[in-house]
């Protein structure tokens, strides 16, 4: 049963790592936009500028990549960011803390008989 609970803590973990590490790349790929423009204006080569195009085609579809990621964990990541919603993420984090000594009790109970059979 703990598993499960992990699992579900561990899928709001790493939806708030990916949300993180997309946004940052998005934003990374949005700065570049500006290099490859100014890049594009002053160069003088058509065999050049259209190199620097092909590296902005595939900047921007990176970009669409990252932005669609971060559209996917956005609800996700502002739903637990929620005070309401927070809470009960912490209350499930010491309910697995709870499960997991219940579980730890239950392989490692012993029974020690009361009376001595002769």
């Amino acid at each position: 049963m703990s598993e499960n609970i992990k699992a579900f803590l561990d899928f709001v973990d790493e939806s708030r790592k990916v949300y993180a590490c997309a946004l940052d790349n998005m934003r990374r790929e949005e700065k570049k936009l500006q290099d490859f423009l100014h890049a594009i204006e002053f160069e003088s080569s058509a065999k050049e500028r259209s190199k620097i195009c092909t590296k902005l085609h595939r900047s921007r579809k990176a970009r669409r990549d990252y932005k669609d990621m971060v559209e996917e964990y956005e609800e996700i990541v502002k739903f637990f960011q929620d005070p309401q919603h927070k809470k009960t993420l912490d209350q499930m984090t010491n309910l697995l803390g709870r499960v997991r000594k219940v579980e730890k009790y239950h392989r490692e109970r012993q029974y020690f008989p009361r009376v001595k059979e002769d």
